[in-house]
């Protein structure tokens, strides 16, 4: 884990966007990464530091066994969009509650109305 960090690290004062597509993959915060890094390096480098530092934060609660949130913080974070960031490296464990029989649409943990997967 540690040497994780320091390669991101090293490859973050180089490259931030390398960074954040490492971490999060080619999605949105990949995308603002670029653009910031294209308006200029600096507010590219914030963006990269603060999404890898959210990533291993969540990261290691995962680890340690607790949700990637403490029970009183919210689960998204300003300016990440990234499933896979805010859930810590994991997938996001998603319980359904207030099912409808017909529709088959529930609400997951945040509230987010989704539709159900049937296999």
């Amino acid at each position: 884990m540690i040497r994780e960090r320091i390669f991101l690290f090293l490859i973050n004062v180089f490259m931030p966007p390398l960074t954040v597509l490492l971490i999060a993959g080619p999605n949105t915060d990949f995308i603002i990464n670029c653009l910031l890094f294209i308006a200029g390096v600096l507010p590219s480098h914030i963006h990269a530091f603060y999404v890898s530092c959210t990533y291993f934060h969540r990261k290691r609660r995962v680890r340690k066994g607790l949700p990637p949130v403490k029970a009183t913080g919210t689960y998204y974070k300003a300016g990440i969009y990234s499933e896979r960031i805010l859930a810590g490296g994991k997938e996001r464990v998603r319980k359904v509650r207030g099912e409808r029989q017909q529709g088959g649409r529930g609400e997951d943990m945040s509230g987010r109305r989704h539709e159900k997967e049937y296999e």
